[in-house]
């Protein structure tokens, strides 16, 4: 037997949806991300959500990081640089490579007197930017090509990896996304303060150079899951029982979720469970938009 959803069935459906008495509470609050995967119905979460709130500024990519190894001090870069969390000091670092090592070593050994020290409990980017094929061509082609490490010392940290396969021209977003800081991989014993930040690039040829304006790098961030979240907009969701239409307001501030090329957008509840999650063209998000 083949029954129809009468309306006033399809009005307590609604109410369902967007009410309390809703399985798992009802639907409250939006997340935004740069994942390009086409949804499905197995989709739990975004592929790759990105803070619409501040978090915490751990470094501005103003100040110069240390070069060892193959690499020489970073320079100030006031032409390419990425907005976002708040910061408005228009500046990244030129990350300045030698020919006198594969492995090309950039240093911050104190975060505390030149940012804020890391909260290993939290989640964490970088922007890494690359010029052009060239520069990208430098980077290892097997294994381990990029290595930011966190930590307590430059000898106790925790890290984690890219391959050149995950890299692009361009900026690229370096995320520990879902996985906390103290979740990563850890080498040796992190003990006290993380307020050691460093950044590793390990190239084909220890003859592979950086100048300025190959590669960059932006804005060291931190956040927690409360920063990936914003809440409907008041009176929203609604519903029109004449017209059976629910409808539901999501508004990103000209302070929120600058700097990133979004992509996608996922619909929670109160409990913090995804009921929907969709992909669309991408909207380079920035204070004046």
């Amino acid at each position: 037997m083949v029954g129809v959803i009468l309306d006033l069935g399809i009005d307590l459906l609604a109410d369902k949806f967007i009410e309390t008495s809703g399985v798992g509470g009802a639907i409250a609050e939006f997340k935004v991300g740069i994942g390009t995967t086409a949804p499905t119905g197995a989709d739990t979460d975004l592929e790759i959500a990105v803070p619409i709130s501040d978090g915490t500024v751990n470094d501005d990519g103003n100040n110069t990081l240390t070069g060892s190894s193959g690499g020489d001090n970073s320079t100030d870069n006031t032409t390419t640089f990425k907005e976002g969390a708040g910061v408005t000091d228009v500046t990244s670092q030129n990350l300045i490579a030698n020919n006198g090592n594969v492995t090309k070593i950039w240093t911050i050994a104190n975060l505390a007197a030149l940012g804020t020290n890391v909260t290993q409990t939290q989640f964490f980017s970088i922007w890494l930017f690359i010029k052009d094929s060239t520069a990208l061509a430098k980077f290892k082609t097997s294994g381990t090509a990029l290595e930011v490490k966190l930590g307590s010392s430059a000898a106790d940290y925790f890290s984690l990896t890219k391959t050149v396969a995950n890299l692009a021209v361009g900026w690229n977003l370096i995320t520990s996304n879902t996985v906390a800081v103290e979740d990563l991989t850890e080498t040796g014993t992190v003990a006290g303060n993380v307020d050691t930040f460093i950044i590793e690039i390990i190239t084909n040829n220890a003859t592979d150079t950086f100048i300025a304006g190959d590669v960059l790098y932006d804005l060291l961030r931190t956040w927690v899951a409360g920063d990936l979240t914003k809440s409907f907009e008041t009176s929203f969701p609604s519903y029109d029982s004449s017209t059976k239409e629910v409808q539901s307001r999501m508004i990103l501030t000209l302070a929120e979720a600058n700097g990133f090329d979004l992509t996608e957008i996922a619909v929670r509840n109160t409990a913090g469970t995804s009921w929907s999650r969709d992909t669309f063209t991408s909207f380079s998000k920035s204070d004046t938009e």
